[in-house]
């Protein structure tokens, strides 16, 4: 998973949460700070359904911000949309309280839409934020200089109340955005992080590979060239070409190890059969069953023996694969003249049978899987 889409979904997990917390605040404050208020001084409201009225059209815009919220970011107009029907839900309560009553213990709908608008607008810029409060207080205001109580007293209390209380939901909103940022960039870091680790991780493996294929020919198939070059090794010998020839099936089959293909097994028989076809050898791959995956290791035993067989093959071999629930089974049948599994050092047992008088090598290698019958 690549950085930019870890920070993507951390960030998404971070607006999650942060919505379902501001939801509840909301939902708390409007279902239960606001419903005591209604109760204790519903007598001084004017006309009373205005009220009732203004407090489901409130709660009605704080259900669908939520889901929207919740579900994904909401767009432009949404948001103004709501916003608008908040602020004049707002305003029809605060047409309905008695002169005087917008700051005193009946108020309550300017502080519910305060919070509501933190929801709306929490995945918004907070100039969007700032302009919402800003017209709940000139509401306010105005209301206030209906009744004629807007003097200088008047006033500075509005100033602050509106700064308390708006001043605690926009920091509310601005550490939201703010933790929100945060947790983008640390997701960010840390998948950059677990990238670097992934590619060092990555280059070590190539190192070490290449390190083991460079052991191999080291200790295989130098001395090998170095006698030939040094003539102290006879090309016409047969026992020198069939060396020639094994070494050259383990490092085609080295070779492929690494190669992408359908299965890796297959493929490796492939590139030793290759080999053998190149010195005009007859080679048959028959193949049956589905193998199962294979570790790198059981897959070399597998092709140590067969490999070997391939290589003494002089006009023709029949190499056969096998898997079924109990085992798999490598089996190779060639003219080959000698024996030669001796050199084949692998983990897995082999059978061999030779037959001189047709000049018949039959060598199988077999792996049983862990837990089967």
């Amino acid at each position: 998973m690549a950085a930019d889409d870890r920070a993507r979904i951390v960030s998404a997990r971070y607006s999650r949460a942060i919505g379902v917390t501001v939801a509840g605040v909301v939902a708390t404050w409007h279902a239960g700070y606001d419903l005591i208020i209604l109760a204790r001084s519903w007598r001084v409201y004017d006309p009373k359904a205005l009220v009732v009225a203004a407090w489901a059209a409130l709660a009605a815009v704080q259900v669908a911000g939520a889901v929207l919220v919740l579900r994904s970011p909401i767009g432009t107009r949404t948001v103004w949309a709501l916003a608008a029907a908040a602020q004049a839900a707002s305003a029809m309560a605060i047409a309905a309280y008695p002169p005087g009553g917008v700051i005193s213990d009946v108020s309550w709908a300017s502080n519910t839409l305060g919070w509501t608008g933190v929801l709306l607008f929490l995945q918004r810029p907070l100039g969007g934020l700032v302009a919402f409060l800003a017209v709940n207080m000139g509401v306010m205001a105005a209301r206030m200089a209906y009744d004629g109580t807007l003097d200088e007293v008047a006033l500075a209390r509005l100033v602050t109340v509106s700064y308390t209380t708006a001043g605690v939901q926009f920091l509310f909103a601005w550490l939201a955005q703010q933790l929100q940022r945060t947790a983008r960039q640390v997701a960010a870091i840390s998948g950059q992080r677990s990238e670097s680790l992934a590619r060092s991780a990555a280059q070590d493996a190539v190192h070490a590979e290449r390190q083991r294929r460079y052991d191999y020919l080291r200790t295989r198939v130098a001395p090998l060239l170095h006698g030939l070059a040094d003539r102290r090794l006879d090309p016409q010998d047969e026992a020198v070409r069939q060396r020639a020839a094994v070494e050259a099936a383990r490092m085609r089959r080295l070779f492929a190890e690494t190669d992408d293909a359908p299965h890796p097994l297959l493929h490796e028989l492939r590139a030793c059969a290759d080999v053998a076809e190149r010195r005009a050898v007859a080679v048959t791959l028959l193949g049956f069953g589905e193998l199962p995956p294979l570790p790198r290791e059981v897959r070399r035993d597998l092709a140590a023996g067969p490999m070997l067989a391939l290589a003494a093959a002089r006009t023709w071999a029949r190499l056969t694969v096998v898997a079924t629930a109990e085992y798999v089974v490598v089996s190779v049948l060639a003219d080959a003249t000698a024996v030669i599994t001796a050199e084949a050092g692998g983990a897995l047992p082999l059978s061999v049978v030779h037959d001189e008088e047709e000049q018949r090598l039959w060598v199988e290698s077999r792996w049983k899987p862990p837990g089967s019958p």
